[in-house]
C-alpha cells in the first residue's frame, strides 16, 4: 500500500533553496535591470515631452507589480518550510508521547 504522507526533507529545502534564489538573484534583478534600461530610454532615447514621463511611470508601476508577484514565489518557499517544520515537530512530539508511556 502506497503512503499517504511522504516527505523528502532535503528535496523541500533544495526547491525552497531555487525558488529564493529564483526570485532574489535572477527575476527581481533583471526586472530592476529592465526598468533602468526604460528609463534611460525614455530620458534620451526616446524622448516625448508628456508620453516619455507617463511610461516611464506606468513601467515603474508594471515592475513594483511583477516584483511583489515575484516575492509571492518566496512566500510558497516559506509555506513549504513550514508544513516540513510543521511534520518534524508533530514526529517528535508523538515519539516523546510514545516513549514515555
Amino acid at each position: 500500500m502506497a503512503a499517504n504522507i511522504s516527505l523528502d526533507y532535503a528535496e523541500i529545502e533544495r526547491v525552497c533553496g531555487v525558488l529564493d534564489d529564483a526570485v532574489d538573484s535572477t527575476l527581481v534583478p533583471r526586472m530592476q535591470e529592465a526598468q533602468k534600461e526604460v528609463e534611460a530610454l525614455l530620458n534620451s532615447g526616446l524622448v516625448l515631452t508628456a508620453t516619455s514621463p507617463a511610461l516611464e511611470a506606468k513601467y515603474e508601476t508594471f515592475t513594483t507589480n511583477l516584483i511583489a508577484g515575484a516575492n509571492a514565489i518566496k512566500e510558497y518557499a516559506n509555506q513549504f518550510k513550514e508544513i516540513k517544520k510543521s511534520i518534524e515537530n508533530m514526529d517528535a512530539d508523538m515519539a516523546e508521547k510514545i516513549n514515555a508511556g
